[in-house]
């Protein structure tokens, strides 16, 4: 059985539900902090109602949530199974890569999927926000492949996340196919579509639901997050591109530095700002101390150095 895997944060679940049709949908359980205040991903004590598999995996059912910080919230993956009434996996990033790996060896087929493109890039780029979560997960990807389980890296809809230009994200296109990293492309049909549309209209998510009203004819500039990020809805936002996990790894500095110290998420963002990577949970930590979103920017902005 293949397990298409969202390895970012939040709604990138949403398009890889779209994806999967019946097969196995998962999700590192990270959402934006408009629903979850609490640094970093939702640790697996504060979980409920879900079956615990063993060695960091979990399942959750139309009847799961979470309990964290005096709230109760559904992850976007525990969206999607209450949507799709179907069970989806969860997985705990603060187990070792390695760890992860070998209780993904119970599928056939990994496709992580990231919407966006965030894990094209090196990890310090100036309008990278978030790069830690798809770091991690490409290190996991790269784990499980050794362990003799076909692993894919599939980036749906680039540049529709805000943060890496659809210009600089084509030309990582370039450099991974150079390393004999690209495996092919991807694109959603209308069934798919369908499905996208209607877990966007439920679960929170924007760089997912770019892909639907592209479908629908719009096309140009448009802001997300508030206005504080700018995307182009077009013809793009319907396609990936599949790559080979250990292939990326020679482009993705972060995910390189987490592959090879096998580090669990929290020391990974630790890792990471050391080699002038601040990541999502150092915007998060920030934030949660009360500064608000443009101060915590200015403030990692200092700490970042390629």
């Amino acid at each position: 059985m293949p397990l298409y895997l969202a390895v970012g944060g939040g709604g990138d679940v949403v398009m890889a539900a779209a994806l999967a049709g019946e097969e196995a949908v998962g999700q590192i359980p990270w959402e934006r902090y408009v629903v979850d205040p609490e640094p970093g991903p939702v640790p697996p004590p504060s979980l409920r109602e879900v079956l615990d598999l063993g060695n960091g995996l979990y399942l959750a059912t139309p009847r799961s949530f979470a309990e964290r910080g005096g709230r109760l919230f559904k992850t976007q993956g525990m969206c999607v199974a209450e949507a799709l009434q179907k069970s989806v996996y969860l997985v705990d990033p603060y187990r070792r890569p390695s760890e992860l790996a070998k209780a993904l060896v119970r599928f056939d087929k990994i496709i992580g999927v990231d919407v966006g493109g965030d894990v094209l890039g090196v990890g310090c780029e100036e309008s990278l926000r978030s790069p830690l979560a798809d770091a991690y997960g490409l290190a996991v990807l790269a784990k499980a492949s050794e362990l003799g389980v076909e692993a894919e890296l599939w980036v749906m809809s680039p540049g529709a996340d805000g943060e890496l230009s659809l210009e600089y994200l084509i030309r990582r296109v370039a450099e991974a196919a150079r390393e004999g990293g690209l495996l092919g492309t991807v694109g959603l049909d209308s069934k798919q579509v369908e499905v996208l549309e209607k877990l966007v209209k439920r679960c929170v998510t924007e760089a997912s639901a770019v892909a639907v009203r592209s479908f629908k004819g719009e096309y140009g500039p448009a802001h997300i997050r508030g206005g504080a990020r700018l995307v182009e809805i077009g013809a793009c936002a319907l396609i990936g591109f599949k790559f080979s996990p250990k292939a990326l790894l020679k482009l993705n500095k972060a995910a390189r530095l987490i592959y090879e110290s096998d580090a669990p998420i929290d020391k990974a963002a630790d890792l990471l700002i050391e080699n002038g990577i601040p990541t999502e949970l150092h915007l998060e930590q920030l934030l949660a101390k009360g500064l608000d979103i443009y101060a915590a920017l200015e403030e990692l902005k200092k700490k970042k150095s390629c």
